[in-house]
């Protein structure tokens, strides 16, 4: 049998006194969604005459509802926690899938709520059902249920329109926490990023498409000690371009370049500025982005100076010590290894270009002599007085290396045998004279050209060694 219902005027009046209620309480609830959920099944209640109120949201599969807020009238309780899976309801989810709402007279028979009849509505003794949908981004997110305890009941228009209004609230109230769970997580990532932007060892300049500063960051001010006032509209055609302008050892190529940059929002670019105080600055252009349009310009500045004082160090250690590898110890000359690799060039070159050119072999006369009668370490003087001689006499395109013990091999590049002869016997007569401190000695030479004596290195360096030797048994001291 179906309870007649309450009359229009009590009934609207109840809805109305109910919605003013909380109306004048929600700004209570706006910043907490658990007490703005209890304070609308608390209305619904109310506002519906039932006995049992409830809100149910989907889980992020929508394969279940969850319980969020559960209003029990008569013991003035609330709970929550209870979940519906919809391969245990069907009808029911589906029924919720049509987004409109249920009103359930007979909660029994009526086919979207049968599924609970023995399960859920027969033991609490339910027999009618008011489901609202709660929607937010568009879609269902859940319902807000109002249960009839008793025998059938009918909801007529206007009780429907006010449970939706109610469902409309929670909808408002689930936004709201994702707004302020929206704003507290762009609030961090602003965190996080002006905590970065201010940790950064680089300095960050960023302007609009005018020119006007929108952020810089202290490191910006420390690499380039611009003054506040500098910082903040005044364009790159401004005082700020000059002021930095200033600071570095070319002003006027400085300003010129970034107003070419200026003038080409899309370019990017990284070039090195050097200061007048020495330091080296690495600057980085990149234009900002917002939705296809480049809205303006970051400009960030790495002080490098440090770094290509140490990279320069390490390239003249890494020359040192390839110059060092290169070298004979004893003398300074470069070694054999060098010689011959360069011997090894001017050959390649000399038979590209047809260009001729000499090598002169030279061995010091009786050095064992020296060593024997004077002791060794006037032997290495001896050695070095030559090859200091020997350098200071050639030209630096020429190339003079320790062949090994007291022998010498001279590469003149472009230089006929004649020429070489000419050089090398000037050195003979300027290393036979007498010098103080050292015992007088001699040298001879062996002078081999390319192409006339040989066509590659080993049989060049063959005809210059015979020469040396013709000159040893015609008395020393004479050039072959």
């Amino acid at each position: 049998m179906s309870t007649g219902p309450v009359s229009l005027p009590s009934r609207v009046q109840r809805q109305q006194a109910a919605l003013l209620a909380i109306a004048a309480s929600w700004r209570h609830h706006e910043a907490d969604l658990d007490g703005a959920l209890r304070a609308i099944t608390e209305t619904a209640v109310s506002a519906m005459d039932v006995e049992r109120a409830s809100v149910w949201l989907f889980d992020e599969a929508r394969a279940k509802i969850v319980c969020e807020d559960l209003f029990e009238r008569t013991p003035g309780r609330h709970s929550r926690g209870v979940e519906l899976a919809a391969r245990d309801f069907p009808r029911y989810f589906a029924a919720l899938g049509t987004e409109e709402v249920i009103a359930a007279s007979d909660a029994h028979s009526d086919p979207r709520t049968s599924e609970f009849s023995e399960r859920y509505l027969s033991a609490l003794g339910i027999g009618a059902m008011l489901d609202a949908p709660i929607r937010s981004g568009g879609r269902i997110v859940g319902v807000l249920c109002h249960e009839h305890v008793g025998a059938e009941r009918s909801f007529l228009a206007d009780e429907q329109n006010t449970a939706s209004y109610l469902a409309s609230l929670v909808s408002l109230s689930l936004e709201l926490k994702r707004r302020r769970q929206s704003e507290q997580q762009l609030a961090e990532s602003l965190s996080l990023l002006r905590a970065a932007f201010d940790a950064t060892s680089e300095g960050i300049l960023a302007l609009d498409r005018g020119g006007s500063v929108i952020a810089h960051n202290q490191r910006f001010v420390e690499i380039w000690g611009v003054p506040k006032e500098l910082l903040g509209p005044a364009g790159d055609g401004g005082p700020r371009l000059a002021y930095l302008a200033e600071q570095t050892v070319d002003p006027e190529g400085f300003a010129e370049r970034a107003r070419q940059l200026a003038a080409d929002p899309t370019s990017e670019r990284t070039d090195l500025i050097e200061l007048r105080d020495g330091r080296s600055i690495e600057r980085s252009i990149r234009p900002q982005w917002l939705g296809g349009e480049v809205i303006g310009r970051v400009w960030s500045y790495r002080d490098v100076t440090h770094a290509r004082r140490v990279e320069a160090a390490l390239r003249a250690s890494e020359e040192q010590l390839r110059e060092l590898a290169s070298r004979d110890a004893l003398t300074g000359l470069f070694n054999r290894r060098h010689v011959q690799a360069r011997l090894g060039e001017e050959v390649a070159r000399s038979l590209r270009t047809g260009r001729g050119f000499s090598v002169a072999m030279l061995d010091i006369d009786h050095f064992k002599r020296i060593n024997d009668e004077h002791g060794h370490q006037t032997g290495d003087d001896v050695l070095r007085a030559f090859a200091d001689e020997l350098t200071s006499r050639v030209r630096k395109t020429d190339c003079v290396g320790r062949w090994g013990g007291e022998e010498f091999l001279l590469v003149l590049p472009e230089t006929s045998k004649s020429a070489a002869h000419a050089l090398l016997q000037a050195l003979r007569e300027h290393v036979a004279r007498e010098r103080g401190g050292l015992p007088r000695f001699t040298i001879s030479v062996g002078i081999a050209e390319l192409p006339g004596d040989a066509n590659e290195a080993v049989t060049l360096v063959a005809a210059a060694d015979a020469r040396l030797y013709e000159a040893k048994h015609a008395g020393r001291n004479c050039v072959r």
